[in-house]
Parts: structure tokens; C-alpha cells; sequence
């Protein structure tokens, strides 16, 4: 499947300090279907998403086009899950300009508990990203949990292999409740690889927050 990516509108303004509308971002995992010319023929919006998003998300990913898989050498449908951040950017302070971005797409993911920022790493003041990969099965099961990759910096005096140990460790814990979606290939739900990148950030303070960088993202 095609990765897709749009740069984010960036926004300033000069003169007399006002209070401005803030940035609102959303996320959304849109079902879509693929065609055997890998076009879009159907997009499927989760239930909650307000009403005046409801178009310009199906439009947006209708003209998106990803490369439909093959089977006995002839191309075939899909099911995939686009995962979307709707941008809400002030344009004034009774006006939004709205930016849609295909961030990735693969089996759809919802954790059923959040990572949780291990107490060891907020006392170091270690942060970064550590990506994992994992196996979305046909019934929706993830296994093969595993550490990919991790890029970490710290404040304070720790080993980086164990830091990136213990990032795993929770990671794996929240994966393995994960609710998913597998992707479909010719009518049938099929196992997906997948890698999942987290980012663990402290914000400045002692109580640490982990968000999530991304989807989970296909091969």
C-alpha cells in the first residue's frame, strides 16, 4: 500500500498581541476499499466523527490512490485503514482553514489501555521513540511482538539498551489487548507485519506522557 504524506500549514501573525483560536487536531482510522486499479471505490468514516468533517474526509479519500495487491499475478481488491489527522488552522477568530493528512495505513489499531511512561525512565529523564513490530492476524489477534527500534535521549546517567528494554516491555503489555481490524485481500482477512513507533515525551515536567507517533504501518 502507498504511504501518503501532506506538510502541515504553518501559520503566523504580527502586531498587537490578541488571543488567537488554537491549532485542533483530530484523528481518524477511515476503512477504505480498494479497487483492482487502486483507486478508492469506498470509504467507511468510525462512528463520532462530526458531521461537518463527514465530506471532506470521504472527498479527500476518494482521490488517494494506493497499489492494489496481486494474486496468481492479477491484481486484486483490498480493505485497508488510512489513518487520518483532520488540522483545524485560525485562519481568524471566526474562521478555520481545515488540512487532511494520510499518515499511514495498514490494519486499524486501538489500544484498549494506554502505555503508561515507566516510573524508572521519568526519575532518568529519558525520552525518544521506540518502535515495535508485531503481527496483526487474520481474527484480529497481535502477535509476534517484538523491539525494532529505539531512539532515546536522557538527561540522566542509564544504559541505553536497558532503557529501550524497558520501553518495550511496557509496549508489549499494551499490544497485546489491542483491539484490531485486519486488512483484506481478495474478500478474505489476511495477516499484516506491521511496525508501530511510540513516542515517550516528558513535556517539560515529572509526570511523564506517552502519544502515540503514528499507525500501525503495513509492509
Amino acid at each position: 500500500m502507498k504511504r501518503m504524506a501532506v506538510c502541515l500549514l504553518l501559520m503566523g501573525c504580527v502586531g498587537t498581541a490578541v488571543a488567537q483560536p488554537a491549532e485542533r487536531s483530530f484523528r481518524y482510522d477511515l476503512a477504505l476499499d480498494i479497487d483492482v486499479q487502486g483507486h478508492v471505490s469506498h470509504v467507511a468514516l468510525p462512528d463520532g466523527v462530526p458531521t461537518p468533517f463527514v465530506v471532506p474526509l470521504q472527498e479527500a479519500a476518494r482521490r488517494w490512490t494506493f497499489k492494489a495487491p496481486v494474486r496468481n499475478g492479477v491484481p486484486v481488491t483490498a480493505r485497508t485503514y488510512g489513518r487520518v489527522q483532520l488540522l483545524l488552522v485560525p485562519q481568524d477568530k471566526d474562521h478555520y482553514g481545515m488540512k487532511i493528512d494520510c499518515l499511514s495505513n495498514g490494519p486499524s489499531l486501538t489500544f484498549t489501555h494506554n502505555p503508561g511512561y515507566p516510573p524508572e525512565m521519568v526519575r532518568d529523564r529519558v525520552e525518544g521513540t521506540v518502535t515495535m513490530s508485531a503481527v496483526v492476524q487474520p481474527d484480529g489477534r497481535v502477535t509476534d511482538i517484538q523491539l525494532k527500534d529505539a531512539k532515546l535521549s536522557q538527561h540522566g546517567v542509564v544504559r541505553t539498551h536497558h532503557a529501550a528494554e524497558v520501553f518495550a516491555r511496557v509496549l508489549r503489555e499494551s499490544m497485546r489487548t489491542m483491539l484490531a481490524k485486519p486488512e483484506w485481500v481478495d474478500g478474505k482477512p489476511v495477516a499484516t507485519a506491521i511496525v508501530l513507533p511510540m513516542s515517550f515525551g516528558l513535556n517539560g515536567s515529572s509526570d511523564g506522557v506517552a502519544n502515540a507517533s503514528g499507525s500501525a504501518l503495513g509492509p
